[in-house]
């Protein structure tokens, strides 16, 4: 706290002397002002090299990466490097071996805090009269390794930072200014959380602040482990390969200690669709049954195992979340912690992996599908990591934190106002921070395990925050808008009446996101849009290559999935496309013929010659059904004599069956046939395959092998 008066200070000593002598802590520094040293997030961190050396390493796609880095080269954030296209093996360099320790360059050190992601938080600090170097310190780290090894690191700042606050002197005894406050975004809040765990360390800190931190792990990256992910177009502001980024990241502790931990999957028990598991797995990708299905941690666990996964890397990031929960009652030793978390932006929370079905030349057939649905959350990290625990059903962990709500976006919380990219102001996740600070936000060493039906807005003086009301102490709303998936071949683009678009123009490495409050992802084979506005929009859908794709447009509200419009089977030559024109009101109908129908130009010569009505409006239970058509087959028999009769019966107990489609002999002379019709066929061997496919799109097929005498 700032004390300008010499009476103030005065009070000041008089309280440091009755606390040194009786216990306990004074609320606020007793002379001067406590040091800030900001922490940032996951890939925040600057390398540079120490000196020049020539890098030969596996560049993960089947060859071997070969470069020589020269002294003094800033290798990462290379923007230049970044924004080129290609695979980006050039940040092969951060690589660890699979020790999980040892760097495969080791002339690389820390260099500092990357200036384009966190500079308005920076800059707003020195607003307030911070200085670098006196009151004001950056902890760039390597965020590569475990958590943990940054704690001696940190511990070296702290009491720089405390030297240089009590006018140099080096002796504890002898500092009227006694602790520091950390303000960490991201895996920075993490840095902190585990830094205070640790009680002689936790006596040097005043207040823990901590900007969207996944607390208990993020889904987004278990995707990064899985799939590889961009992170978004905007995402540091450089675009990045994802292939690359997976290919880097998998000896990373700091990578696996992202990943949603055990205590993770209690909150998202995948009780309803605002819930999900972070897995589900209906196609047997690791060739192993017992992996199958809504995947526990345990489950998720073994699927990574059994995909080749480091398992000595997923042990330490197991170990450092198994110490930390275990001490989560108390365990920052009384520090004083204040969490913000974003919500109100769809984030990823289900990846699946399951048997669709595609149009394939005249009939359907069983094939793969990746899809991904959200939950509530920032973008990045959703709500109940952020916030350890459910606030809708006053589950919380008593973690010691004071929780704070904003509706804003992951890299939005340590950014400023900004209307047009011109800065209209300071913000409130900013302007929040400069309360608490400051001591005019109430923050007391105190758990959060308190009911959200009695939770209040602490009282605030502060007269340069006007707007300080929009961080609150209970979410005020949750999830709406649009989620929008399309799986297949095609590049997805969402369009509105202004012609911003959000998503990717076919042949292109990166998307755009410039729709507001909108997001892109992608999988192999699939790509999603969210837009939280309600406004019209133009869906479009262009060919990469030759295919079937379905469209799945989830419409949000209230945290959960309540509806699903699906359009499925959409069949495109390697030139076509198709489009779907949404108007504001379109996702509050619950019947297929309220939705507006898909037009195709199936063969990309500008004409849409076919008008696709939706196959089906689920509600929200039926949005997450993901079991598939019952199919049992009860003729033909082994053998038949003379004419055949065919026979099946397809039931399902979830959102119901769609289509059934029967094929006797698909490979050779292929003929579509009815359900009990009776068919001449030659002599022979002869094969019968059905395909079922319910409303939500999950397809199963049966197939029988007989002989007509």
């Amino acid at each position: 706290m700032q004390r300008t008066s010499s009476s103030l200070m005065s009070l000041g000593v008089l309280i440091a002397v009755l606390v040194s002598v009786f216990g306990g802590r004074p609320a606020v520094a007793a002379t001067g002002r406590e040091p800030v040293i900001v922490i940032p997030g996951v890939a925040g961190s600057e390398f540079t090299a120490s000196s020049t050396f020539t890098l030969n390493v596996d560049n993960g796609h089947g060859g071997t990466y070969t470069r020589t880095y020269n002294a003094g080269d800033k290798v990462w954030v290379n923007t230049w490097e970044a924004i080129k296209l290609g695979a980006d093996d050039y940040f092969d360099v951060l690589k660890l071996k699979a020790d999980g320790v040892t760097p495969v360059a080791p002339a690389l050190r820390v260099s500092g805090v990357y200036g384009s992601a966190y500079d308005d938080l920076i800059g707003y600090l020195q607003g307030q009269g911070y200085v670098q170097g006196v009151d004001l310190w950056l902890f760039p780290y390597d965020w590569r390794k475990d958590i943990r090894v940054t704690n001696a690191q940190l511990d070296t700042l702290v009491k720089r930072a405390l030297t240089a606050a009590n006018g140099g002197r080096t002796d504890p005894a002898t500092w009227t200014i006694k602790r520091v406050d950390l303000v960490g975004h991201s895996m920075g809040g993490m840095i902190g959380r585990s830094y205070v765990a640790n009680a002689t360390r936790a006596q040097r800190i005043d207040q823990l602040i901590t900007l969207g931190s996944p607390q208990l792990g993020a889904a987004k990256f278990l995707k990064t482990l899985m799939y590889g992910d961009d992170f978004g177009p905007h995402f540091l502001g450089i675009g990045l390969n994802s292939q690359e980024i997976k290919d880097v990241v998998q000896n990373m502790p700091g990578a696996m200690q992202l990943l949603p931990s055990s205590p993770y999957y209690t909150y998202y028990d995948n009780s309803d669709s605002g819930r999900l598991r972070p897995y589900v797995e209906d196609r047997e990708i690791d060739g192993s049954s017992a992996t199958k299905g809504v995947l526990s941690y345990n489950g998720v666990k073994q699927l990574l195992l059994n995909t080749g996964k480091n398992g000595t890397v997923i042990n330490m990031a197991e170990s450092y979340h198994t110490a930390l929960d275990g001490t989560r009652n108390g365990g920052v030793n009384g520090v004083r912690w204040a969490a913000l978390i974003g919500y109100g932006q769809g984030t990823l929370g289900q990846l699946r992996e399951y048997t669709g079905s595609c149009w394939s030349w005249y009939r359907y057939v069983s094939c793969p599908k990746r899809d991904e649905t959200p939950v509530d959350g920032d973008g990045t990290v959703a709500l109940m990591s952020a916030a350890m625990g459910d606030p809708w059903r006053n589950t919380l962990i008593s973690s010691g934190a004071q929780l704070w709500y904003i509706e804003r976006g992951h890299g939005d919380l340590v950014k400023a106002n900004y209307t047009l990219g011109v800065r209209t102001g300071d913000g409130p996740a900013l302007t929040w921070i400069g309360d608490l600070l400051r001591g005019t936000i109430a923050l007391s060493a105190e758990t959060s395990a308190l009911s959200t039906n009695t939770l209040t807005m602490a009282a605030t003086t502060s007269k340069t925050a006007p707007d300080t009301s929009k961080v609150q102490r209970v979410p005020n709303a949750q999830l709406g808008g649009m989620w929008i998936a399309a799986l297949g071949p095609v590049a997805l683009e969402v369009r509105d009446n202004e012609g911003k678009a959000t998503g990717r123009k076919r042949g292109a490495e990166t998307a755009t996101a410039d729709i507001a409050e909108s997001r892109y992802e992608r999988l192999p084979g699939s790509e999603f849009s969210f837009v939280k506005r309600e406004a019209p929009y133009t869906l479009s859908l262009v060919a990469e290559t030759e295919g079937s794709t379905d469209l799945k447009v989830r419409v949000l509200g209230n945290g959960k999935v309540e509806r699903t419009a699906v359009y499925l089977g959409v069949a495109l030559g390697a030139n076509g496309r198709a489009e779907l024109a949404l108007k504001p009101s379109t996702g509050r109908a619950d019947a297929p013929q309220a939705w507006p129908e898909l037009q195709v130009d199936a063969d990309g010569d500008g004409i849409f010659e076919a008008r696709v009505p939706a196959a089906a409006v689920l509600n929200e239970a039926e949005s997450v059904d993901q079991t598939a058509p019952d199919v049992t087959i009860t003729a033909p028999a082994a053998d038949v004599q003379g004419q055949t009769s065919v026979q099946w019966q397809a039931t399902d107990s979830g959102a119901g069956v769609l289509r059934e489609q029967a094929v006797i002999d698909p490979d050779t002379a292929a003929r579509i046939v009815q359900n009990g019709e009776t068919v001449q066929l030659a002599p022979g061997a002869h094969r019968l395959v059905i395909v079922a496919i319910d409303r939500a799109g999950n397809a199963s097929s049966r197939e029988v092998v007989f002989t007509v005498r």
